[in-house]
């Protein structure tokens, strides 16, 4: 567990290590170990560890994560009934949240509203961790922030952040990343397989595609650094695995994505801001991942690779989603349909800051569902 428990007083179970990360990540008998991020010195990139405001007093850390939420919900919704008890936690899922640029960091207090009543172990992912300090010491935040810095690539981050993440001394069954803008059903994601990968079910139902023979396409990522160069040198490496070096997983991953798409040129795309990866899966997500790093693939072709090369349908479950553009973002709340698993995006200071109807629907709706 991280740095919050169920008890009157928050348990810490981290200590500073002085190793950097690849030197502690050369033994495959060794994890990652966690500590807390001195707020003097610079945060060291790919270390997961705590940002403590030090201006607080000590006993900041004193209190549950009902104290913590009930603080938040009382100052961001004031004059509404007292939040009922939630009927279900996830205390062996890391909810990790990317965060794609550190202005959003502003986010936080509405993300530790919504869902650290449900996931005790949050992990928040992105760059300028300077930048965050400087927003945890402006919005007066007590509790500690679990932060991990990450590659300064916003094609790659995602994975990146789960990377680390798998790598950590922990007891975690599973990861789940989302964007700082992505608004979960939480009643609908506790009826999916845990024991599954999950990724919204946009790119089935559309079918949207890319072919290899094409340099330009639809989607205008296909034609840049991450696009059809990344995926096809990704391709290559599987392929070279599998025939010269008999490489089991090159090989059982090849076989499952040609038998997925029915097809040996094209690459599904779509928006990947809902993750969920167990860890029974994290030897081949790594496997998959470090490739998709050497080569820069862009997150939004290559998780879909990932998920089409698994074993289906036992290894993977497509969550209904949506995805809202042009007038619909600024009205989110009135497309938060009752069988969704996600919704993207829910922007926190148009839709709930600065319209009543998002804050109702947060404050009233959301919130009291069961």
């Amino acid at each position: 567990m991280l740095y919050v428990s169920q008890s009157r007083d928050a348990v810490i179970l981290v200590q500073p290590d002085p190793l950097d990360v690849q030197d502690e990540l050369r033994s495959t008998n060794q994890c990652l170990t966690l500590g807390t991020h001195s707020w003097k010195n610079n945060v060291k990139y790919g270390r997961p560890g705590l940002l403590i405001n030090p201006s607080k007093d000590s006993d900041v850390l004193r209190g549950s994560t009902t104290d913590i939420v009930n603080r938040i919900y009382n100052n961001m919704c004031p004059g509404h009934q007292t939040l009922p008890n939630v009927q279900f936690t996830f205390p062996y899922i890391l909810l990790i949240v990317e965060f794609t640029e550190p202005a959003y960091y502003n986010a936080i207090p509405y993300l530790e509203l919504l869902y650290r009543r449900y996931f005790p172990n949050i992990l928040y992912c992105g760059l300028e961790p300077e930048t965050l300090k400087e927003q945890i010491v402006a919005e007066k935040l007590g509790f500690p922030i679990y932060y991990l810095q990450a590659l300064n690539d916003t094609w790659q981050t995602k994975y990146e952040c789960i990377q680390h993440a798998m790598k950590m001394c922990d007891n975690f069954t599973g990861y789940l990343l989302i964007g700082d803008d992505t608004l979960i059903n939480m009643t609908n994601f506790e009826r999916t397989p845990k024991y599954k990968a999950m990724v919204g079910d946009e790119f089935v139902r559309s079918r949207l595609f890319v072919i290899t023979t094409h340099f330009q396409y639809s989607w205008p990522c296909w034609g840049l650094e991450g696009g059809r160069s990344a995926m096809l040198g990704v391709l290559n490496e599987l392929a070279f695995k599998a025939n010269r070096d008999n490489d089991h997983l090159a090989q059982q991953f090849l076989r499952n994505y040609y038998s997925f798409v029915n097809h040996s040129n094209i690459f599904y795309f779509m928006a990947i801001d809902f993750l969920y990866v167990p860890k029974r899966l994290s030897s081949i997500f790594l496997y998959m991942t470090s490739l998709f790093r050497k080569y820069k693939a862009s997150v939004e072709v290559a998780i879909p690779f990932f998920v089409c090369g698994l074993q289906h349908p036992e290894d993977v479950h497509f969550v209904r989603m949506l995805s809202l553009w042009g007038n619909d973002r600024d009205n989110s709340q009135k497309r938060f349909e009752k069988d969704l698993v996600y919704l993207h995006p829910f922007k926190y200071h148009a839709n709930f800051k600065s319209t009543p109807q998002g804050k109702d629907f947060i404050c009233q709706k959301y919130l009291r569902s069961k």
